[in-house]
């Protein structure tokens, strides 16, 4: 494990993706993204897609430079085409999209077809908190491979599909629920993998069913599977799932799973809210305090020294490693090394 200052995996990306054929300007804002997922302290999507995202270019999976198009615009809604380029500046400008319509209309919702990856969910909801008002954010992943077993189910069948949610508190940091529907997202399983760690019980099952904490066994030739959110009511956490196939993916025209496909891809739903247009937002502000200081009033669970609120953690994360560097597990270390062997180029 090493600890790298931001500063420098923002050189380091950035350079990798050049590197692969991504516009530069696209390659910084993309790499800052990530870095800053990383200081969030959600590894799973940040330094680590990295070389995943060379590897979709490679592929032809990931075509940068492509355009952001606009294929229907209503006062409340649009559809979005991204082209397959940067699906994290195609969120980007979808969220800012939805926003410009919530100013005007109260609402904005802007859907996306033909988007890779979008990295971190949280990025985009927090956008519209930055400008008072509430983000929400989903995704589905199509076409790609199923990594999540249905409520009762051994083999996977579903995606992860993230959901996120954030609003202003008047504080530094903003209200903000970043959570997959499955117990874990793929990439911190990944993260385990790499980092020669166990998950904790209740994450995965192997392909006969059975628990395991094994990161391993998820990518094996017969292939485990993550278990949905929930645990013993994981039965939620599949609702959930099925709900965002609905929005993110059949609503977006992207596409759910099951459907044939010739490529993957993210089929997002991204929604602001303009408070200013339903209560003043001091007031929503300090509502939102009142309520902070009531749920901190609890006695605190044996072993807990404070009670935190979504959003405060990563907050608090960022802080702690703007100063002190972003911890990098060797195994990724190593995977970041390999492509920039194969473009020759040193990072």
């Amino acid at each position: 494990m090493r600890k790298i200052p931001a500063q420098e995996l923002e050189r380091i990306g950035t350079k990798l993706l050049d590197a692969a054929g991504s516009p530069h300007e696209e390659s910084r804002l993309v790499t800052e993204m990530l870095v800053r997922s990383s200081l969030m302290g959600h590894d799973s999507h940040g330094v680590l897609r990295f070389v995943e995202y060379v590897n979709h270019m490679q592929a032809g999976q990931l075509e940068p430079g492509g355009p952001f198009e606009v294929i229907e615009d209503n006062p409340c809604f649009a559809i979005a085409d991204g082209h397959r380029s940067w699906g994290l500046l195609t969120a980007r400008k979808a969220m800012e999209l939805a926003m410009n319509k919530a100013r005007q209309h109260g609402t904005g919702t802007v859907v996306i077809r033909n988007s890779p990856h979008i990295g971190r969910l949280g990025e985009y909801p927090v956008m519209a908190a930055s400008s008072a008002m509430i983000g929400l954010v989903m995704v589905n992943s199509y076409g790609s491979q199923d990594m999540v077993a249905p409520w009762g189910g051994i083999n996977p069948r579903l995606s992860a599909n993230p959901i996120s949610w954030a609003a202003p508190t008047g504080n530094e940091w903003p209200f903000m629920v970043d959570i997959t529907t499955s117990v874990v997202p793929e990439g911190k399983v990944r993260v385990a993998l790499h980092a020669g760690k166990q998950l904790p019980e209740g994450c995965l099952i192997d392909h006969e069913g059975n628990p395991t904490t094994d990161p391993a066994a998820l990518y094996g030739p017969k292939g485990g599977a993550i278990l949905p959110l929930g645990g013993i009511v994981g039965h939620k956490g599949y609702g959930l799932n099925l709900v965002i196939e609905l929005l993110a993916g059949v609503l977006s025209g992207a596409g759910c799973r099951g459907q044939k496909k010739t490529h993957t891809g993210n089929g997002v739903f991204l929604q602001a809210i303009d408070i200013a247009h339903f209560i003043p937002v001091e007031q929503f502000v300090s509502s939102v305090q009142e309520m902070i200081t009531h749920i901190k009033s609890s006695r605190k669970a044996p072993g807990v020294e404070e009670i935190l609120i979504p959003g405060e953690l990563e907050y608090r994360t960022q802080k702690t490693r703007s100063a002190e560097g972003v911890p990098v597990s060797d195994g990724t270390w190593e995977q970041l090394l390999e492509p920039a062997t194969k473009l020759g180029i040193s990072i």
